[in-house]
């Protein structure tokens, strides 16, 4: 008998699969149905993969099948395209010994897989420096030899925890062919690893690199007396943390231009106190930083002056842990700061207002500089199947939030009389002579490329406008017919009105996700009690911070509002000030309308301006229909060889 099994189990613990029978014993057979004009019943009979289409996104950045977390590596190719690297571990549905896999596009939306879509992998672990792993990193033009250059975190086979000052470290990989292929310098003096020395005791963690270019750090540099050698072009953040003591972004400097492997600790750049929050519109900076950036902007989009554009503001963004109670603890944040040069020879960076990058299912943010002056970002968006019970049959976990330019928006004239405007928040206000304010704050909208992209490839319809003067819903003129449509509006709300306002969508009779704007509390929720008959999907409501500002002798304050459905995912944008991004899984096929919401009769709420765009485009066209290549078991190896066990 048990040497009948021993072939079967030796597939297995290889990562083969039977034809009928999945990694997990499940059988298709009449035990799993997926008739979804019905109530579902137990999905979880049902095999790998057989849920993969049911709720996939198609319009957007998403791995082939398996994990995808964080994005990293992006760049501008020299041919004007752009690189997208992702976390991915392909054939399993959970985060493991990571690689990279990547894709290049040129409008920010339709993207091609570097060598197929099943072998889309472009960097993996190879080494021994990096057998467990190759996570974050970012790309730098004029790297080793001249060639791009990724600069990335990786850890050997050791414990990780606080005070293991040398796991993990980073090493510096390059691409001769603009990153279909890459180069790892070799293990030793003069290569791999570059920098592994922590500079402080008792971090909580050293890694996601970000390596940039800053005209306004080299001159604040340049002016003051530094007690180090470093001259060169690039700087770099390490997020990290001290136990106890809270988050900490540290700065180095490349110690001379061209040199990959030289870096110099100028000190700590950005730091919190442990779990401290800037604001109730400004997250929580948690116990350890993570997946930095910083950039310079103004209205216009990037800030590449030495200091002398007094139109532009400094800021810095991070991924938070340990200062949230759910979204698996975790907040992506932004910061804008003022710099000061130290005697130190660093650079610290004093907060002057601070908000959340995504107030939903989201992390991960980061940002980089393209042509036009522009600064792009993108995160990962998870799922919320935290307890795994459908992770298999979907057969992949995790996309990309949709490409936004990020900006400095300016809002002017500003009624000064606001209730808590020169309170802490997620804005600052400079006094005018007008008897008025400006209001500055961090500002994100989806690229041009993906609307201008979205619009040509859907059907496009508008629906008259309406006021909303009681409770209910109102589905649009024309109705979407599938999973993966946009929807936009502007809302106009009467000052002190206490009537709530927005859209309803993925709805039928049974299932329905709601996204309201609440003038008193002042945030948009996004409702999920009832976005699923799936009882195991979460249904937490998503809600996010966002004042709606009242100009000098106006009595209305409005919101534009765009939501974009893309399969489970639903991402809200409003006023270019706020974004949510979060997961719905209606199960009834039936579930794909839309309309306008309101609940509540203080006042009315005149909407116009509605339009859908109906269908969206297929971000890529080269993959099948359905690319699930079935899931791997890692078996015993990982334990052998200390690599972390995946599924």
């Amino acid at each position: 008998m048990i040497s009948s099994l021993l072939p079967s189990l030796l597939l297995l613990a290889l990562g083969a699969r039977a034809s009928e029978v999945d990694i997990n014993g499940r059988a298709s057979d009449a035990a799993c149905s997926l008739d979804q004009t019905v109530a579902p019943g137990n999905l979880t009979h049902c095999p790998d993969g057989s849920l993969f289409a049911t709720w996939r996104p198609k319009a957007r950045f998403i791995a082939p099948e398996g994990w995808l977390n964080d994005p990293m590596a992006l760049w501008q190719r020299s041919d004007g395209s752009f690189h997208a690297g992702y976390q991915f571990n392909p054939q399993h549905t959970q985060w493991g010994n990571i690689s990279m896999g990547a894709a290049h596009s040129k409008d920010f939306t339709h993207w091609t897989d570097f060598g197929s879509w099943d072998n889309a992998k472009t960097i993996w672990p190879s080494q021994v420096y990096d057998i467990r792993g190759v996570f974050d990193g970012t790309v730098f033009q004029n790297g080793f030899n001249g060639y791009p250059t990724i600069l990335y975190t990786s850890t050997y086979t050791t414990a990780l925890g606080v005070g293991v000052s040398r796991y993990p470290d980073l090493k510096p990989t390059y691409t001769m062919d603009e990153g279909a292929s890459w180069i790892k310098l070799n293990f030793g003096e003069g290569g791999n690893p570059v920098i592994y020395e922590w500079p402080m005791t008792n971090l909580t963690g050293f890694r996601d690199p970000y390596v940039f270019l800053s005209p306004r750090l080299s001159t604040l540099l340049k002016g003051s007396a530094s007690p180090t050698n470093a001259t060169g072009e690039h700087f770099l953040t390490i997020s990290s943390g001290v136990d106890g003591a809270g988050g900490k972004l540290l700065l180095y400097r490349q110690t001379k231009t061209g040199d990959v492997t030289g870096w110099t600790f100028l000190g700590p750049f950005f730091e919190t106190a442990l779990t401290e929050s800037w604001s109730s519109y400004s997250g929580n900076f948690g116990v350890n930083y993570e997946t930095a950036s910083v950039t310079r902007l103004n209205a216009s989009g990037a800030a590449l002056d030495d200091g002398s554009d007094a139109t532009a503001q400094d800021f810095v963004s991070m991924g938070t842990e340990g200062g949230r109670a759910d979204h698996e603890s975790h907040w992506p944040l932004w910061v804008a700061v003022n710099y000061t040069a130290q005697a130190n020879g660093s650079v610290a960076a004093q907060p002057l207002y601070a908000g959340v990058v995504d107030w939903g299912r989201s992390y991960a943010f980061v940002s980089f500089t393209i042509d036009g002056a522009r600064q792009v970002s993108t995160g990962w968006i998870y799922e919320d199947d935290e307890s795994l019970v459908l992770t298999a049959q979907r057969g992949y976990q995790g996309a990309f939030s949709l490409f936004r330019d990020l900006y400095l928006k300016v809002i002017p004239n500003v009624d000064p009389s606001m209730t808590g405007l020169y309170e802490p928040g997620y804005w600052g206000v400079n006094n005018a002579t007008s008897g008025s304010v400006t209001i500055t704050t961090l500002g994100q909208r989806v690229v041009p490329e993906t609307i201008a992209a979205y619009k040509k490839g859907s059907k496009v319809s508008n629906s008259p406008s309406l006021t909303l003067d009681k409770t209910g819903y109102t589905p649009l003129a024309t109705q979407p017919t599938g999973r993966h449509y946009a929807v936009s509006g502007s809302f106009v709300f009467n000052v002190g009105s206490t009537a709530q306002a927005g859209f309803r969508v993925l709805a039928s009779a049974q299932e329905f996700t709601d996204i309201l704007y609440d003038p008193v509390a002042q945030n948009v929720s996004i409702y999920r009690t009832s976005s699923s008959l799936i009882a195991s999907y979460g249904t937490q409501t998503e809600v996010g911070g966002l004042r709606l500002w009242q100009l000098v002798g106006s009595n209305t304050t409005t919101m534009n509002m765009t939501v974009y459905v893309d399969g489970s995912i639903v991402e809200v944008y409003a006023n270019d000030e706020l974004a949510i991004t979060t997961r719905a899984y209606p199960w009834l096929s039936a579930s794909v309308g839309c309309g306008v919401l309101s609940n509540g009769t203080g006042s009315s709420v005149a909407v116009s301006g509605l339009e859908l765009w109906d269908g969206l485009v297929n971000a890529w066209p080269e993959r099948p229909t359905n690319s699930f290549r079935g899931l791997l078991n890692d078996g015993p190896i990982a334990s052998i060889y200390g690599l972390w066990a995946g599924n």
